[in-house]
């Protein structure tokens, strides 16, 4: 005898009910997808407002770091680098990643820190400590005069005597918000300042020197060059005028000569950091570093009465 067994009932609220959460479920998977696809969709625009905000600060042409400058010596405690005219050594204002600290950076050498600066219109050598151990001995050894340096410029006209020494005080005032720098007399703030200068040609209406600082002050060449009447070729900040190129490098010539003379560019004036010689920050070893003079300012003066060598 079989037994009745009652019928199991249909759980069609429990079905209605699966369906209805996966519905619910799917929908809830919907919205999700939506809220991330608009978290993307915002974290996108966040990300493109960023980058144009980015570059529109910067707003600066990308430049190569082998153009910026290039490396003469390097070990793991200093670098010296040839700077390239037109570059600040620190990152600022509208050059701040066209400098040449970015530029080691970029290059691979990580942090370093620059011992001596250079304007950024200048060419030449630069020196940075790559820790701060090496930075403390060669800031001791620069200002212990026992760094010397050494600068070629070219000046408008001609330099009375063969060499010279110039020990103008040097001060600081405020124009217009900005710090500016001139002759002052040391009781009037100005500080100990002396360029020793040594003729080595002159012709075109100007005068190539070779000028020897042991401690400098801050554009010390430039302000002692234009303060005795032959500032340094471009100089732009410590004359009323541009000395762009001497007039008198132009009377009586054929037009044929007149295109042999180049014109320096504006970015650029005719001062270059030529030689550096200091102790090793570590071993103490004197390290004599040399940089090729631009033949921008070599091509100032074409077929110049060379007075001595260098």
């Amino acid at each position: 005898m079989t037994k009745d067994t009652a019928p199991t009932p249909a759980k069609s609220g429990s079905a209605n009910g699966g369906r209805s959460k996966a519905g619910q479920s799917k929908a809830g998977q919907s919205k999700v997808g939506q809220s991330k696809a608009g978290q993307s969709k915002a974290g996108q625009s966040r990300a493109g407002q960023s980058d144009r905000g980015s570059a529109k600060r910067q707003g600066e042409p990308s430049v190569a770091p082998g153009d910026i400058c290039g490396v003469v010596y390097c070990d793991e405690h200093l670098v010296v680098v040839n700077k390239q005219p037109g570059f600040p050594v620190l990152p600022s204002g509208t050059h701040r990643e066209r400098s040449v600290i970015r530029a080691l950076a970029a290059m691979g050498l990580g942090q370093v820190f620059a011992v001596n600066q250079l304007d950024r219109e200048a060419t030449g050598l630069v020196l940075l400590s790559r820790s701060e151990a090496a930075a403390k001995a060669l800031r001791w050894n620069w200002r212990s005069n026992l760094c010397e340096r050494q600068f070629i410029a070219v000046a408008q006209g001609d330099v009375t005597g063969a060499r010279g020494r110039i020990t103008l005080p040097i001060g600081t005032f405020k124009e217009a918000g900005r710090v500016r720098r001139r002759v002052v007399d040391v009781d009037e703030g100005g500080r100990t300042a002396v360029t020793n200068w040594r003729l080595l040609a002159r012709g075109r209406g100007m005068s190539r020197m070779l000028i020897t600082l042991q401690q400098g002050r801050c554009h010390q060449i430039r302000i002692h060059l234009a303060a005795i009447g032959h500032p340094v070729v471009n100089e732009r900040l410590y004359v009323e005028r541009s000395t762009e190129m001497p007039i008198a490098a132009l009377v009586g010539m054929t037009d044929v000569r007149k295109r042999d003379i180049r014109k320096m560019p504006s970015h650029q004036i005719a001062l270059h950091s030529f030689r550096i010689q200091i102790p090793h920050p570590m071993t103490n070893e004197v390290l004599h570093l040399e940089a090729p003079i631009p033949r921008a300012l070599t091509d100032l003066m074409p077929g110049a009465w060379v007075v001595d060598a260098i």
